[in-house]
């Protein structure tokens, strides 16, 4: 078997040489690696295996990024976080991570195909998405790269989906966790490092400036503002302004949401929703919500 948009599964079979894993069919790739499924020989369950690009095995920062995603995601061990189950280094140096095996399509998909999700969707998600954000905030660790690609809906079979946040591979950790700081082996990022997508990055990621929790509470706003919308929050505007509220773009958005939107996207931190913990909070309340009674497209 092999797929012209990746490593054959000999390439793959070579690379898991020495453990349990055996490649079954090719998933997908993106900028630093792609993805396989593979099968437990021990076990008989498939998982997830992501391996970076060949040509990126000898960049120490990319390798150490990775490994710092499997450290990241088997300390926080949430359910609304995708870990990583195992971690190996191939002879060459090449990193491999094996995760759990998700089906469904990530949210970024589901807005193209739908256009925009009704508001008790956009809570539920958005609130599972958050209480991720705020556990690994209480570890230590900021995303810094949220948005409608990174979360994933995760389908069940007689079970509603389940929101789980993906890829910690540009994380950075601001603080030790228990004592100790969660990779020693990785270097920090530099403060002025522009590191994430534009299109989500709050104003202080985007001029370079040190970050906080409150640089993912404005990439969640803008990722949820996109959901209720269609549109991002500053697609007609700068970013130094109030959005419009969604209210204004989508019928039947109560304006409490639109408080809660707006806040979280304000340019300024200090005016922002200081903690994923909060944010969530809010949104949680707003069930059942009561609709806007004005609202135009």
């Amino acid at each position: 078997m092999v797929s012209n948009a990746g490593s054959s599964a000999d390439e793959v079979a070579a690379l898991c040489q020495g453990t349990p894993y055996r490649a079954v069919r090719f998933l997908g790739r993106g900028g630093m690696g792609q993805v396989w499924v593979v099968r437990h020989d021990f076990l008989g369950c498939e998982f997830a295996l992501k391996i970076l690009h060949s040509h990126l095995g000898n960049e120490p920062r990319v390798v150490d990024r990775l490994r710092l995603e499997a450290q990241i995601t088997a300390t926080l061990d949430h359910p609304n976080i995708v870990p990583v189950v195992d971690f190996w280094l191939t002879a060459e140096g090449r990193p491999c991570l094996v995760m759990d095996l998700l089906s469904g399509k990530t949210l970024a998909r589901e807005l193209f195909e739908r256009q925009r999700l009704p508001v008790g969707e956009v809570l539920q998600i958005g609130c599972q998405t958050l209480s991720a954000v705020a556990a690994a905030h209480r570890h230590g660790v900021l995303h810094r790269d949220i948005k409608p690609e990174n979360i994933f809906l995760h389908e069940l079979a007689g079970q509603a989906r389940k929101a789980r946040l993906l890829d910690f591979g540009v994380a950075r950790v601001f603080r030790e966790i228990e004592g100790r700081p969660i990779a020693e082996l990785v270097e920090r990022t530099r403060t002025g490092a522009r590191v994430g997508s534009p299109r989500y990055m709050s104003p202080e990621a985007r001029h370079g400036g040190e970050l906080d929790e409150r640089a993912d509470v404005y990439s969640v706003g803008v990722t949820l503002y996109e959901a209720i919308t269609g549109n991002g929050p500053f697609d007609r505007t700068s970013s130094s302004n109030p959005p419009v509220p969604p209210s204004a773009l989508t019928p039947g958005v109560p304006f409490e949401l639109d408080d809660i939107i707006t806040q979280a996207v304000a340019a300024d931190r200090d005016c922002r929703i200081q903690t994923a913990g909060e944010f969530e909070s809010r949104l949680r309340n707003l069930v059942p919500v009561r609709p806007h009674r004005v609202s135009v497209r």
